[in-house]
């Protein structure tokens, strides 16, 4: 399993030749990344309209998630 942060999903959305994007699609279909919550803020905060939000936030919902205690986030701050 991958953690992808949100700077990989941003490289994706900006990758003009499309190789980022297919590589990460085989990983999404075969179920072997996960995204924080926090992940999903940052990209959800990132929409330009509701029409990109819309989009994002559908595609979104159907990801793998990694639920985090409170005591993970304590963890990671100190990192």
């Amino acid at each position: 399993m991958l953690l992808i942060d949100t700077s990989v999903w941003i490289s994706v959305f900006r990758d003009r030749s499309g190789q980022v994007r297919q590589q990460l699609e085989t990983l999404i279909a075969n179920r072997e990344i996960l995204l924080t919550r926090f992940t999903q803020l940052e990209l959800l905060q990132g929409s330009l309209n509701e029409q990109e939000w819309t989009i994002l936030s559908t595609y979104l919902e159907v990801q793998d998630y990694v639920e985090l205690r409170p005591s993970s986030w304590q963890a990671a701050a100190r990192i």
